[in-house]
This record gives C-alpha cells, sequence and structure tokens, in this order.
C-alpha cells in the first residue's frame, strides 16, 4: 500500500474518532483529533503520484525543518517519528547493508549506533525524517523523496554525482531512507551502475536483492531509474568524447528540467 493511501485511511480513521468524542459530548477532545486528520489528508493528497509534492513539508536541504512545519504538520511528523522505530523493531532486520565495499544502503539512522563504519558521507531520501543529529560531523546530501515514491531521474543524477565525487576521496557511502526497501534501492542502483559495478540497473538490483533480500522497488522507482538510464545513454552519445561528467550532469539535468 502507498504512502497516499494508507495516510488516507489514518485521516478517515481520524474524522471518525473526532466525530464520535463530539457525539459523546468530548468536544474538546474532538479538535486535535479533526486537525490532526485534516493534515493527513493534505499529505495524503500531496504524496499522490498525480501530485508528488515533497516540498510540502518544509524540509530544507540541511535536512532540517523549519518551525512552521513542525508547528503545522505536527500530527504527521510525530506519527511518522513513533511508527519507523516501531516497525523497525518488529521486523527485526539489519538496519544497513554493504552492497558492495564501501557503499552501504538501509533505514533512517537515529544515532551514532545506526551509522556504518568510517567517515560517512549520506544520502537522505526521506522527507519526512529530520537529518540525525549524529551526522552532524558527516558530508550530507538530502534527497527528498515521499515514502514509496521515487526520487525524480535528474535528482538520481544529482545523487551519484555527488556519491563519486566522495567516492573519488575514499569516503564510505551511505543511501538511506526510512527502511532501505525502496527510495535508498533506487539511488543506490544508479550509483552502482555509475560506478561500474554493475552493467544496468536491473542487475544492480539484483545485486542489491542478494545482500538485502527484503527491499520492495515499486514500478515508480523502476520506472524513475528506467528514464534515468535513458538519459544518460542519450546524452553521452550526444556530447562528445572530451565531455566530462559534469557536462553529462548538466545536460540530463537541462533536459529533464525542460520537459517539466
Amino acid at each position: 500500500m502507498g504512502i497516499s493511501a494508507l495516510i488516507g485511511l489514518k485521516a478517515t480513521a481520524l474524522l471518525c474518532s473526532s466525530y464520535v468524542t463530539r457525539k459523546l459530548g468530548l468536544k474538546w477532545f474532538s479538535y486535535p483529533l479533526l486537525y490532526a486528520s485534516l493534515i493527513s489528508y493534505l499529505v495524503s493528497v500531496a504524496s499522490h503520484p498525480s501530485i508528488n509534492l515533497p516540498l510540502l513539508l518544509g524540509k530544507s536541504t540541511d535536512g532540517s525543518f523549519p518551525v512552521w512545519s513542525k508547528v503545522i504538520f505536527s500530527p504527521f511528523l510525530l506519527f511518522i517519528r513513533i511508527f519507523v522505530p516501531v516497525r523497525r523493531f518488529k521486523r527485526k532486520e539489519p538496519l544497513y547493508t554493504e552492497i558492495s565495499d564501501g557503499l552501504y544502503v538501509g533505514g533512517w539512522p537515529s544515532s551514532l549506533e545506526d551509522l556504518p563504519p568510517g567517515e560517512i558521507s549520506v544520502i537522505d531520501c526521506t522527507c519526512e525524517l529530520p537529518k540525525s543529529p549524529a551526522l552532524n560531523g558527516n558530508a550530507y546530501l538530502c534527497v527528498a523523496t515521499w515514502d514509496t515514491r521515487a526520487p525524480q531521474p535528474s535528482q538520481i543524477e544529482s545523487a551519484v554525482r555527488w556519491a563519486s565525487r566522495k567516492r573519488a576521496q575514499k569516503k564510505p557511502i551511505y543511501v538511506h531512507c526510512a527502511f532501505g526497501h525502496g527510495r535508498s534501492v533506487c539511488v543506490m542502483c544508479a550509483l552502482l551502475v555509475t560506478l561500474g559495478l554493475a552493467g544496468d540497473w536491473k542487475e544492480a538490483e539484483k545485486m542489491i536483492k542478494e545482500k538485502r533480500p527484503f527491499i520492495k522497488m515499486n514500478s515508480l522507482h523502476r520506472k524513475s531509474l528506467e528514464e534515468w538510464s535513458k538519459h544518460l545513454l542519450s546524452t553521452k552519445r550526444s556530447l562528445p568524447s572530451t565531455s566530462t561528467n559534469s557536462d553529462v550532469t548538466s545536460a540530463i539535468l537541462s533536459e529533464y528540467i525542460g520537459k517539466k
């Protein structure tokens, strides 16, 4: 079930609870439930694939949320902060997995103990979780994406180029989302291809699944990777042989923005 449907069901349950408490004469208890319901409906609409607006929550490039977002979206953000550790505890799966030497994919690190070893560089694929204080000393890139949705091809390209520069500096890379099942795997597939460790994203997905069997890339992730791959191949063909990686990146970003 996608995030839009899941949060929509939660919103409906909250709305029903608000109605019941009001009928029982508990008017002041019904107001917070009604507000939480309205916020959940807003998130449900904004996270629908046809809209896909992760900027709604206001997560900044440094991984923090502004005060207005913490206040307005507090019911949703609090729910997520509770839901993620509870689900992680129930599943009993490793937080992260090393896919290749120095390349890790996994879930949201809430503490220093959750991080892979070394001077790790982090790609955060969430729009609903803050940057952990444990990452304050680490290189960090935010690719804000809704849960069960996919980064845009331009975001994937920016992420893999950033990661490639860090790998050139011998830095390990940790790509994470909430659980390390979808969004982060999507970016890691592209990174494996870019670094020459996989022939294409399908081969990369198989590589990751062998080491992290519970990954769950969906049709949106695969579509985004397919578009990224096509842009990459077509751009490389159209550019002269002397072009650099930054030229390829700029061309891909320009092509994608032009389509929008």
